[in-house]
């Protein structure tokens, strides 16, 4: 049986280890198991539940698997909720399983901020990834899994010429069951907890759940270890107190919670801290077919495509249960009654952008994170004309009707007649949502502009790596578990021991 944790937690205690891991999702876990293999004493500290706790619920998914209860929300421009997984296996018990590689311009942009050094090059990456996706069982999704709700959009981007087709996912024994997004409930999905973490913790490192880090320890001029309260899983009731001494502190809790982290210690002065988030907002399109659908079946987020016309312009499948899709919908009271007829023959697709307008990250006075972004015009044009194409897309694919969640846009079947109707709406009548915070502690030479260099070291404070999506020097443009994982493997294997 995997190593988990302490036998007893509780009560007041000190421990000393050569590094400390703080979050267990795919940069944690990943960075740990590089460590651990080379030999390393590795403790890693995660504020969620030691074990997965799935129900197909989304306010118990929130209770125990999302960061302050699926509440961080982004004040600015609008309201946009952002999703952080919580949990030993972090954002990956609760994703789609959606596994691309890291777009070689982007790893062509990275270079240049980092003053020419070629360590996360195409070509120095692609050995990691390959390594990657054989350890998780990434593949691409096979038919027998799909379900109408993938074929439709498959369908529709074939008819339309367009790039696209079945994702790759690290679900290797994936049923179609459509709730990965609550943790899968027959551990077909590869997470890290099934995967990289005891991988670590056959070579020694301890993973301990319920511990919430509260204080990087800093010490002459270096960080020298962490302050971690140990709670209930259920209450949340604090039952120890736990000091961690290392010779290397890594934070991995995540683009919105490594930040939150390091301004609660009173270290928002090591470089931009916070700053320069990214979140891959976007928006929904939904079509309403004649032939039956149930979009809750089949792989989730199964399927993508992408107009060349639109880069960085990403939709792929959108997926959910009746109760998220009802209120997606928007009606209440008699016309919502309406609306659940219509349910089993509703598709949907979500468009993501590589974001160009940014936010940051700070803690309120109770260790909270505190949020803001603001959209740049030319992005919520990006998600309108994403939503054109992904509306043309789903009309070709199967749908009569095309329909989104913006507020009093209506039905339409004519894709031209949608795009100007959308053309009229502002930011804020959108529903909003973003799921992939990063770049909140980026990477780069300059020590003015990056909170760590290409080793994942800190400029300004010896002995802190952070090693999670807060490190990503831009927007990447695609779903970035892959990519967290490839490059917290990489710092882990270059970190001197």
């Amino acid at each position: 049986m995997t190593p988990r944790g302490f036998a007893d937690a509780t009560g007041e205690r000190t421990l000393q280890v050569d590094v400390v891991v703080v979050g267990s999702g795919p940069g944690g876990s990943a960075v740990s198991r590089a460590l651990a293999e080379r030999g390393a004493k590795v403790l890693v500290l995660e504020e969620g539940p030691p074990k997965p706790r799935f129900r197909p619920s989304m306010p118990h998914t929130q209770r125990y698997h999302m960061q302050e209860g699926g509440l961080i929300v982004a004040r600015g421009s609008g309201f946009m909720p952002i999703a952080a997984g919580r949990g030993v296996g972090g954002g990956s018990l609760i994703n789609s399983a959606i596994c691309f590689r890291t777009p070689d311009h982007v790893l062509d942009g990275w270079a240049e901020v980092l003053g020419g050094d070629a360590r996360f090059a195409p070509a120095a990456m692609a050995p990691v990834f390959d390594e990657l996706e054989a350890l998780l069982g990434i593949g691409t999704t096979p038919d027998e899994v799909l379900g109408e709700n993938n074929r439709i959009i498959i369908r529709g981007a074939r008819a339309l010429g367009l790039p696209g087709g079945a994702v790759r996912r690290n679900a290797p024994g994936c049923a179609g069951c459509g709730l990965c997004n609550h943790g899968c409930p027959i551990g077909g999905k590869a997470s890290v907890d099934r995967v990289l973490l005891p991988i670590a913790a056959a070579h020694g490192a301890i993973i301990q759940g319920d511990a919430r880090v509260t204080r990087v320890i800093v010490e002459r001029g270096r960080a020298v270890g962490v302050e971690a309260r140990i709670h209930d899983t259920d209450s949340l009731e604090v039952v120890g107190a736990l000091t961690v001494r290392a010779g290397t502190v890594v934070l991995a809790a995540g683009a919105i919670g490594t930040p939150r982290l390091l301004w609660s210690s009173g270290l928002g002065d090591l470089g931009p801290v916070g700053d320069g988030l990214h979140v891959h907002p976007g928006n929904a399109v939904l079509g309403l077919c004649d032939h039956e659908v149930v979009m809750w079946r089949g792989a989730t987020q199964g399927a993508w495509f992408e107009d060349p016309a639109l880069p960085g312009v990403l939709p792929h499948t959108l997926s959910l249960p009746p109760g998220p899709a009802l209120l997606m919908l928007g009606p209440s009271g008699a016309a919502a009654k309406a609306s659940h007829e219509l349910l089993p023959n509703l598709c949907g697709c979500v468009v993501m952008i590589s974001d160009h307008g940014t936010g940051r990250v700070r803690a309120t006075a109770d260790g909270r994170a505190d949020v803001t972004y603001t959209f740049e015009p030319n992005d919520v044009q990006r998600i309108k004309d994403g939503m054109r194409t992904t509306a043309s897309v789903l009309m070709a694919g199967g749908a009569r009707e095309v329909m989104a969640p913006v507020h009093g846009l209506g039905r339409y079947t004519d894709v031209d007649a949608f795009t100007a109707a959308l053309a009229t709406r502002d930011v804020t009548d959108f529903t909003l949502y973003a799921s992939h915070p990063m770049s909140t502690c980026r990477m780069g030479a300059d020590p003015s502009r990056a909170v760590i260099g290409p080793t994942g070291e800190a400029h300004r404070l010896p002995g802190l790596v952070i090693a999670d999506a807060s490190v990503f020097p831009t927007s990447l443009g695609v779903n970035p578990q892959l990519t967290t994982m490839a490059v917290a493997t990489m710092i882990g294997r270059a970190l001197p021991l």
